[in-house]
């Protein structure tokens, strides 16, 4: 999950950034092509600002179906301890946790993402890898926003039931759906690229995505470009705040004991 999961990551690394070699000129067709990739984004990014009161939505009714499903089915599982590796079962659940919980997400924002493929598969530029790159990442997106929910709270039981040590087959096929569409883009190096490319491209694709479009804007898209592919948030930014609290209302509901049942007097 590049977009939402990879924000838990960002914090780990520093990215450092030299300025890509500009063109003296920029072919009209690459030009063409970059601004209406620009103004594509520009359009999904629109799209996203404003549709973040539905994420919260979306991730406050998992909250709530998970309370009604399996109130504090994680409460008996084993806590991590630091220095200690986790075991196959306990990555994998960990990883349909975190995915399934940002994916409520991510599907709110699923017809943006699919305008904005639709949009990316008709431009083209004259370096073949830019154009199969920016493809790929708008391909791969729009397919991650796609992947249903999974049964969470049966997948969890499932793994409960076993003593923690196995995870249902409902898991298996989650994480495989997410892994085939993580495999959509391949990111590779352009010629002579290396000493500039962000220390992890992985990590910040919107850095990586503005280095490589750089040498193709004319100069009225300079300032479309810092728009269009803004710096990745971080963890201690304030605008994540309410979507990093929702998905911990997640864990807390799936973590804290379930209340006793009252039995009649």
């Amino acid at each position: 999950m590049r977009r939402l999961s990879g924000l838990l990551l960002i914090a780990l690394a520093a990215l450092a950034y030299a300025p890509a070699p500009v063109l003296a000129r920029v072919k009209a067709s690459d030009a063409i092509a970059t601004h209406d990739y620009l103004e594509a984004r520009i359009a999904s990014e629109h799209t996203t600002r404003t549709e973040s009161e539905a994420e919260l939505k979306a991730i406050a009714a998992l909250a709530a179906q998970v309370a009604a499903e399996c109130p504090g089915v994680l409460a008996g599982a084993p806590r991590h301890v630091k220095g200690e590796k986790f075991n196959q079962s306990q990555l994998e659940i960990s990883g349909e946790l975190l995915s399934a919980t940002f994916g409520v997400a991510e599907h709110v924002q699923h017809p943006a993402d699919a305008r904005f493929a639709r949009v990316v598969r008709h431009l083209h530029w004259s370096n073949p890898k830019l154009t199969k790159l920016l493809r790929s990442l708008a391909i791969e997106q729009a397919a991650q926003s796609a992947i249903p929910s999974p049964d969470l709270c049966s997948d969890l039981k499932f793994w409960v039931a076993s003593d923690y040590s196995a995870v249902s087959a409902g898991t298996k096929q989650y994480l495989h759906r997410l892994d085939v569409v993580s495999s959509i883009t391949q990111i590779q190096p352009e010629p002579g690229s290396e000493p500039h490319e962000p220390v992890s491209s992985l990590l910040n694709l919107n850095g990586l995505v503005a280095h490589r479009l750089e040498r193709y804007e004319n100069h009225a898209d300079r300032r479309l470009a810092k728009k269009a592919l803004p710096p990745e948030a971080e963890l201690t930014d304030p605008a994540l705040r309410p979507l990093l609290e929702a998905v911990g209302r997640v864990y807390v509901v799936l973590r804290s004991p379930a209340p006793a049942a009252q039995t009649p007097s």
